[in-house]
């Protein structure tokens, strides 16, 4: 299979799916706080979250914008995406921020569970969330395996 063609399955699937569920999650969890305003582990968890989605959409910005994009030019006899990025050191971060993501979201759900008392809300979040991990799991195995091995050996070769 391709680089473009694994990136482009990536984009529509993966990358899609974190697009339409991110935003979803974020007012879940404001609906749950303004329910539970003086719940600090929910208070936490929800600055949390918006660390994560905020790494995450970066992340996503990133792969889109440069490190995709460079990969099918080289893939395709073309030059590298001009960038100020060093982008062999940017895709070991992404590997770091792969581990990090999924980390920080188990750690979430584990808050939700233990902190938030059972209710038709705090289920409807915990059941996004999972959606997005079951989901991350296919997404970084994808990419930790296939792009980023193919993309250093496209990089590689052009020097």
């Amino acid at each position: 299979m391709s680089f473009r063609t694994i990136v482009e399955e990536i984009m529509s699937s993966h990358h899609s799916l974190l697009r339409r569920e991110l935003p979803k999650i974020s007012e879940l969890m404001c609906s749950l706080s303004s329910e539970y305003p003086d719940n600090e582990p929910l208070t936490e968890a929800k600055q949390i979250y918006t660390k994560v989605r905020t790494k995450v959409e970066t992340h996503l910005k990133d792969e889109e914008t440069v490190l995709f994009p460079t990969g099918i030019a080289l893939e395709s006899g073309g030059s590298a995406v001009p960038t100020e990025i060093n982008l062999l050191e940017r895709l070991a971060e992404m590997e770091k921020e792969h581990d990090g993501c999924g980390n920080a979201l188990a750690g979430i759900q584990r808050t939700l569970v233990d902190s938030v008392p059972t209710c038709e809300l705090r289920d409807k979040l915990l059941t996004n969330i999972q959606v997005v991990q079951d989901d991350f799991v296919v997404h970084v195995e994808k990419e930790n395996t296939r792009v980023h091995p193919m993309f250093i050996e496209l990089f590689e070769s052009r020097r």
